[in-house]
């Protein structure tokens, strides 16, 4: 698997976990949801996401 599609499925299903928690346990999970979506933004810019560097070394190829 490639690295920018470890990213699409971990910010995915970070979205989708934030949304089903501020809805079930509190409101506040939608920072989450705020903080993986400038996260993504930043990515498209800079060309650089923190998680990169962790996925690589988990195997994923460029």
């Amino acid at each position: 698997m490639k690295v920018s599609d470890g990213i699409l499925l971990l910010a995915g299903s970070m979205v989708t976990i934030s949304v089903i928690l501020s809805y079930l346990v509190d409101s506040r999970f939608m920072w989450l949801t705020l903080f993986v979506g400038v996260n993504l933004i930043q990515t498209a810019f800079t060309k650089w996401c923190p998680l990169i560097n962790f996925l690589r070394k988990r195997g994923f190829t460029d």
